[in-house]
């Protein structure tokens, strides 16, 4: 299944067609442009040309906008990277699409957005909530490759799973943004470098443990 074909299937999975779509690829746009504090719902309607109207009609309000295209995006990007991530065996494999994601999630405009939310809910703690919310399955997901690659070794009994999906998605968001405020993308791609030279010493390590094991 090509790109355009995933992200056609995250949007019905996701409840949005038609207008609902129309409104919420407008809302993505504007958070891009003019950010969280800059994406009310005039800016959103002049942004796709419709009465500001519409946006209360179908989702009751600027901020429920704002949550589904989140929604939308998380949708997207479980679409398009899910089974890739579900198939990957190796620690090299995982740091190649820690790649692929943040380059794409940096050209649509992703990292941005994702940015704009969390910022917007550390000073807001209901809106924060529902941000938060919304990252817990990549944590879960991330979870469950961590418990894959360290079943049988050691460090399966040293490090919880759950909290070293948290750390990675955290440090994930982290250079996100940070690059974002900076306008500077080479740290992050230092960074990237770097854990891709990481991951063959990890790939290499993991299964002689495997094999120490009683």
């Amino acid at each position: 299944m090509n790109k355009r074909a995933l992200s056609e299937a995250a949007d019905k999975e996701a409840g949005l067609s038609g207008t609902k779509l129309q409104i919420a690829e407008a809302a993505l746009q504007t958070l891009k442009t003019k950010g969280f504090a800059g994406a009310s719902a005039r800016a959103i309607a002049g942004e796709g040309s419709f009465n500001q109207a519409l946006i209360f009609y179908h989702f009751g309000s600027v901020r429920n906008l704002l949550l589904a295209v989140l929604d939308l995006i998380s949708e997207r990007r479980m679409e398009e990277y899910g089974p890739t991530f579900e198939r990957a065996r190796t620690a090299p494999e995982l740091a190649d699409l820690a790649r692929t994601i943040y380059a794409e999630d940096l050209e649509r405009g992703y990292i941005t957005v994702l940015g704009e939310m969390v910022s917007a809910g550390v000073t807001d703690a209901s809106l924060g909530a529902e941000v938060a919310a919304r990252i817990e399955p990549w944590i879960e997901m991330v979870q469950r490759k961590v418990e894959q690659l360290l079943n049988g070794t050691p460090f399966q009994a040293l490090a919880a799973p759950r909290d070293l999906a948290f750390g990675l998605v955290s440090l994930y968001f982290g250079i996100d943004m940070l690059s974002h405020l900076q306008a500077d993308q080479s740290r992050a791609q230092s960074l990237l470098d770097l854990a891709t030279r990481l991951s063959v010493l990890v790939d290499a390590v993991l299964p002689s443990l495997r094999e120490e094991m009683p």
